[in-house]
């Protein structure tokens, strides 16, 4: 890997590590609005039933308010986070072309399936999600194409030859 795709993955990580922080600073307002609690602790009534009590509130549920509410540190956390994993994909994988097309496009998949099941969110926040994980996984796709455009670009070149 180059120093300079290093410098970047250790920034792209202290930016995940601050904007998760920040998220769930933010989402730590959900703990004293109780009427969201059934709107927004998704996570805590999945596996504990309903919540009755701010302390039967999950971590994971505060990153989901803010995420609605609060959208920036979130978008934030998300786009460095899908950043590290393409330069660790493209880091670990690049002697095998294939197998990291395969994850490209895996992953594109997930990401437009993400962008789909919030389209029709009623807050901003999960909207701007959609919108964010729809871009992301056309980007991929272009990346994708771009890789495979390059392979064969050189095996026309090496015809003509």
């Amino acid at each position: 890997m180059k120093f300079k795709n290093i410098i970047y993955l250790i920034g792209a990580f202290l930016i995940f590590i601050f904007s998760t922080l920040a998220s769930w600073y933010e989402g730590g307002q959900l703990r004293d609005i109780s009427w969201e609690w059934k709107y927004s602790a998704v996570f805590s009534t999945w596996l504990n039933g309903p919540v009755n009590e701010a302390s039967d509130i999950l971590v994971i549920d505060h990153f989901v308010y803010a995420a609605k509410f609060e959208p920036l540190f979130p978008l934030l956390m998300a786009a460095s986070f899908l950043f590290i994993v393409l330069q660790l994909s493209a880091w670990l994988l690049r002697n095998r072309k294939t197998t990291h097309i395969i994850f490209l496009s895996l992953m594109a998949v997930g990401l437009l399936l993400m962008s789909a099941m919030l389209l029709n969110s009623p807050t901003i926040g999960l909207t701007l999600f959609s919108g964010f994980f729809g871009l992301s996984g056309l980007l991929t796709l272009l990346l994708i194409l771009y890789r495979n455009n390059q392979k064969w670009m050189r095996r026309a070149a090496q015809r003509t030859n």
